[in-house]
């Protein structure tokens, strides 16, 4: 479906009032996205750091660390 179909039909639909109003709901969901995925790559850079740091911890097997990751909102 061509994107000018694609957007009337949004709006004939009722879930925007016009078309301009879809746009930006698409633009705001994708600078969304682009945050999230932002904090993610921060977060995976600073846990290869603590990785590299030696601060790691090492599991045994998956249940190892299923079990650690369980207990880990019960203050353990």
């Amino acid at each position: 479906m061509p994107m000018t179909a694609f957007l009337a039909d949004l709006v004939k639909k009722g879930r925007f009032g016009t078309e301009t109003e879809a746009v930006r709901a698409g633009i705001r969901m994708l600078a969304d996205y682009e945050m999230r995925i932002q904090s993610l790559r921060h977060a995976i850079s600073a846990a290869d750091a603590q990785i590299e740091a030696g601060l790691g911890k090492e599991y045994a097997s998956g249940v190892d660390l299923l079990a650690d990751v369980m207990n880990e909102g019960e203050g353990h």
